[in-house]
């Protein structure tokens, strides 16, 4: 059974009951539950009051992040932009050195394989003795020749791999960069929640059927340049009240 129920019920037993006093005409008694009943009545306007301070508080709180969401539309967003511009860029100028060493590497590897199979077949013949001596010779040239050019082959195709190593290191910026964009995201996610959480509970309210109102005004936190002495000093401050009202 709900709260209001049961108050509901309070009151209509003490109504009952003031009736049959105010009847036999104990009013010093039926005084006593008058004051009762305005009581259970103020204690009644008091949590309304409480629950419309709360909701208030609650609709402040949107402000903030509506504010939120501002800054990340006008200084994030952009800002994720341009870094991940910035891993496009570092990415396709690693890409491209990577590939040009490797362009520049295969005719290196395809001058030292055809070399190196000139030299092997020569090579087999002399090992079985079906070599003249003038072949010999000429073969004895070629194989010194050979071993100069694949030195100078051997250092240029390192160069190239160095290359293509050194190229690499953008995987540590652009992961950087890339975890940073992630988290700048999640925060646009987790501030579009909340301000649906925030638009779904003004729905609530507007389908609502309207509950008690109150003239007075409530004091929320300072706004700059409407400095009220009575005005809470800070969201925490309202917090705090609203938590020891129990709201």
């Amino acid at each position: 059974m709900s709260d209001g129920i049961i108050e509901n019920g309070q009151c209509l037993e003490k109504a009952r009951r003031l009736v049959c006093l105010l009847e036999g005409g104990r009013h010093e008694e039926a005084e006593e539950v008058l004051n009762e009943l305005t009581h259970i009545h103020e204690s009644s306007l008091f949590q309304e009051l409480g629950r419309l301070t709360r909701e208030l508080h609650d609709a402040l709180n949107g402000l903030q992040i509506d504010s939120r969401m501002s800054e990340l539309m006008e200084h994030d967003l952009p800002d994720a932009k341009e870094r991940l511009d910035y891993v496009i860029q570092t990415t396709e100028r690693a890409a491209h050195k990577t590939l040009t060493a490797v362009e520049e590497s295969i005719p290196l590897c395809d001058d030292l394989m055809n070399a190196t199979r000139g030299i092997h077949d020569r090579w087999r013949r002399f090992l079985a003795r079906d070599m003249t001596a003038e072949q010999f010779r000429e073969m004895a040239q070629d194989v010194g020749s050979f071993l100069d050019e694949s030195m100078v082959r051997v250092s240029t195709l390192r160069d190239r791999l160095n290359e293509i190593l050194i190229a690499q290191d953008y995987q540590d910026l652009t992961g950087q960069t890339i975890r940073r964009v992630i988290k700048m995201v999640q925060d646009v996610e987790d501030n579009l929640v909340n301000f649906i959480r925030l638009s779904s509970r003004r729905q609530e309210r507007e389908a609502a059927p309207a509950g008690a109102s109150t003239k007075g005004g409530l004091q929320g936190p300072q706004i700059p340049g409407r400095e009220d002495s009575d005005a809470m000093k800070s969201q925490d401050e309202v917090d705090a009240l609203l938590s020891g009202l129990g709201f």
